[in-house]
């Protein structure tokens, strides 16, 4: 069921999208998308508790309420009527500025699970990008001078050791949430857009790969002993792409200054949406 709930999110969510201009049907559509998609994040909580991963937990928790206050958010804004009676107010602007904004993060996700969930759902696309990066990551360990050999489309071997490939080693998650940033991000400079795209996503694949070569190369030939590939792939390994990512993220931000402007303008709307809610719920107590 929870992977049905996601896809239909994302449906909403892109239905919405197209119809932006017809405000009134984008906010129904895109609040019961946000609602969906919360209730999503709340479906894999049994998952996580079965093997104790309460992290987890804590984090979808999060995510739902992070869900359920933009649901809330939108429908505030679609029963607001100020809008269209005084649109000039500076009240409608800012409540019209914060919707432009709240389509922007749903256009964000939309983009970012249209790129990312094939790859997750669908198998044969799944078992083709694991299999190309597995072949890559081959291809580069005999380049540098490692005798390895890909037994299995997700499989290398190298000094009679096994390495798994999966989903994850791709790295396809970073690659779609940076895709999805520079894509939908709000900006005029179309030069610096395609800029920050060509040497972030790219970039990504390719750190990704010699971080590949690294773990395989570095458990194959027990450099830190028998505990090498978790020292290699755990620690090193992605203490590395945490630095890189944020170097990335850094090169980001610095081509499209947009991009700051929206995450500030995101954690504003959230804080404004809770405050309002605890006034509403204080209000409520003082009326019993």
């Amino acid at each position: 069921m929870g992977t049905e709930l996601l896809w239909i999110s994302i449906a909403l969510m892109i239905i919405s999208l197209l119809l932006y201009k017809e405000k009134k049907i984008f906010e129904v559509f895109c609040g019961a998308a946000w609602l969906l998609f919360g209730v999503y994040w709340l479906s894999l909580i049994p998952h996580y508790y079965e093997i104790s991963d309460y992290t987890n937990i804590f984090l979808v928790i999060l995510l739902f309420l992070f869900c359920l206050i933009l649901a809330i958010f939108i429908g505030h804004a679609f029963k607001d009527k100020s809008r269209e009676t005084n649109p000039e107010s500076p009240r409608s602007a800012a409540l019209e500025k914060k919707v432009q904004l709240f389509f922007d993060v749903t256009k964000l996700v939309a983009v970012v699970c249209l790129i990312y969930m094939p790859f997750k759902m669908i198998e044969p696309v799944n078992h083709f990008l694991i299999d190309m990066v597995a072949v890559q990551t081959t291809f580069l360990l005999n380049l540098f001078g490692y005798d390895a050999v890909q037994t299995a489309y997700n499989t290398i071997s190298y000094n009679g050791i096994s390495v798994t490939i999966i989903l994850a080693c791709t790295a396809i998650e970073s690659i779609a949430f940076f895709a999805g940033l520079v894509l939908s991000v709000r900006t005029k400079n179309t030069k610096n857009k395609v800029l920050a795209f060509l040497l972030t996503v790219p970039m990504i694949y390719v750190l990704n790969l010699f971080r590949n070569v690294f773990v395989v190369a570095a458990y194959g030939d027990m450099w830190f002993g028998a505990d090498s590939f978790l020292i290699a792939h755990h620690y090193i390994a992605k203490a590395g792409s945490a630095i890189a990512l944020i170097v990335l993220a850094y090169i980001t931000l610095k081509l499209l200054p947009e991009v700051m402007d929206m995450t500030l303008g995101l954690w504003d709307l959230v804080a404004d949406e809770i405050r309002r809610i605890l006034k509403m719920g204080k209000k409520e107590k003082a009326g019993e």
